[in-house]
């Protein structure tokens, strides 16, 4: 970064960096990604091994994420044109990690009809807060590059979502196995035996077409115990992206330049 500074025809103008709201936004963007691009996978990966649906009926259940997202993102949008972006971006964040919370306490019924208003709420906190923050991040370019700053804005994107994509898997792979030992081990395996049978068993079932009939009960059960824990730690997620959009973005409406002093149209809702 400092060499940047001192170069003539920076490859990336880092004193975009110097905006708040840029700054603040990209922060939260990053947060954000670690659960957004992870939750279809996992969500997919639940239905088909603990509900036992299909490939196809897994990605009917992601459409009700979707469905909260698509029309909240309309709201977070006016939102954004109205009253500026931290409203919408703060109260998406929080609505997504309450939805998350209350669908981890739902996803161990192994019933999607005991989740659906669950799912649609992450969703909708989701779709609030994407496109108002990723709009306002990429109007900070000003007189700096538009395509620099949506490089740059794309990259925290996809770079989070891989790192949440591995550290979830992490997780989830871990809490699968320990839950499918502890089940093995409550069968009358011997501890080492049930921690290499959990081992196998996991990777089987990982790959899993769904099919309720071929799954059996206990390792349905154990599945769902470990996309809790992953749908706990998304919740965490978007409160900490809550949290960081709460204080660190200004109310109002906000034109903010790189080589300007910031000025702030005070919020009169």
């Amino acid at each position: 970064m400092a060499v940047e500074l001192r170069t003539a025809e920076p490859l990336m103008q880092v004193r975009i960096f110097r905006v708040r709201a840029f700054l603040v936004e990209n922060a939260v963007l990053g947060i954000a990604m670690l659960t957004f691009i992870p939750v279809f996978f996992f969500a997919s990966e639940y239905a088909q091994i603990a509900l036992g649906k299909s490939a196809s009926e897994a990605g009917l259940y992601l459409l009700y994420f979707f469905l909260g997202f698509v029309v909240a993102s309309q709201i977070g949008g006016r939102m954004l044109d109205t009253r500026g972006a931290k409203r919408p971006v703060s109260l998406g964040c929080a609505l997504s990690a309450l939805g998350f919370l209350l669908w981890a306490g739902k996803v161990t019924d192994l019933d999607f009809s005991h989740q659906m208003w669950q799912v649609i709420l992450a969703g909708a906190g989701m779709g609030m807060m994407l496109s108002p923050a990723s709009t306002d991040a990429v109007n900070r370019a000003s007189r700096l590059s538009y395509g620099e700053a949506t490089g740059i804005t794309q990259t925290v994107r996809n770079y989070a979502a891989s790192l949440g994509l591995a550290v979830l898997g992490t997780v989830s792979v871990t809490e699968f196995r320990r839950h499918l030992t502890h089940s093995l081990t409550a069968r009358g395996l011997p501890p080492d035996q049930a921690a290499d049978q959990a081992r196998t068993i996991a990777q089987a079932h990982t790959t899993a077409q769904g099919g309720s009939g071929t799954i059996p009960a206990f390792v349905r059960m154990d599945f769902a115990e470990s996309t809790r824990t992953v749908l706990y730690c998304m919740a965490g997620v978007m409160a900490v992206a809550a949290v960081v959009a709460h204080f660190g973005l200004r109310p109002g409406l906000q034109e903010e330049h790189p080589d300007d002093p910031p000025q702030v149209t005070p919020d009169r809702s």
